[in-house]
């Protein structure tokens, strides 16, 4: 039997899409807002919202590539000069497994024991 909590569990998604997310949503919020606030029609305050949603979209995803790749290079550095005594692991292998695609990670059923129920 397989546990049905282990297949609700999505895998997470890259913080670019995350950021470009939370900007989409809050143009989308503040077009919405102001368009009522201001007395313009419903649709004309609709169809602005949904154009600001797209361009907050498309900045969010350029602001969170910008801030992936700053704190990328941050942890290059900082693994460089912090360098772990005896290991055999390098530098590329620790900054590649930050970049790990986590999207391909297959799912995992575990099976669960009925004595624990």
């Amino acid at each position: 039997m397989t546990d049905s909590r282990s297949d609700l569990r999505e895998p997470v998604p890259p913080p670019a899409k995350v950021i470009a997310g939370c900007f989409a949503t809050c143009a989308f919020a503040v077009a919405i807002l102001t368009g009522l606030a201001v007395g313009n029609e419903t649709s004309e305050v609709l169809l602005r919202a949904i154009v600001c949603l797209f361009g907050g979209y498309l900045l969010g995803l350029v602001a969170g590539e910008v801030f992936s790749f700053a704190i990328r290079e941050h942890l290059r550095e900082y693994i460089a000069a912090h360098p772990i005594p005896n290991s055999d692991v390098s530098l590329d292998d620790l900054v590649g497994a930050l970049n790990v695609d986590r999207s391909a990670e297959p799912k995992t059923n575990t099976p669960t024991n009925a004595a624990n129920r």
